[in-house]
């Protein structure tokens, strides 16, 4: 970690801590909400949703390793915006800070 890498909680960034997936997430099932296709946008819904909650978990768990505390509490206060998608566990992530502390 550099000395001016900072973790931005403000702007867009207070409302989701994912915004451009959230975007992404709500355009992909928007389109087949538009196009009246039911079946599509069951489709699209749990095969973006199954793709971001990967991504999000793994992103989440390098973020933490990199700000640490300040990302769990970031976590705790704000919501990824999709749906039923809690990123890594904040658990998981206090483990990793007691069994690596710096």
């Amino acid at each position: 970690k550099r000395d001016n890498h900072t973790l931005v909680t403000h702007g867009i960034y207070a409302v989701f801590r994912h915004p451009s997936y959230v975007g992404w997430f709500y355009w992909c099932i928007g389109t087949q909400l538009v196009l009246v296709n039911p079946i599509c946008f069951v489709g699209y819904a749990i095969a973006s949703w199954r793709f971001y909650s990967e991504r999000i978990y793994e992103e989440e768990r390098l973020l933490v390793q990199f700000f640490r505390q300040d990302y769990i509490q970031y976590k705790k206060q704000v919501g990824t915006g999709i749906p039923f998608n809690t990123g890594y566990p904040i658990k998981s992530a206090e483990a990793f800070l007691r069994l690596f502390p710096r």
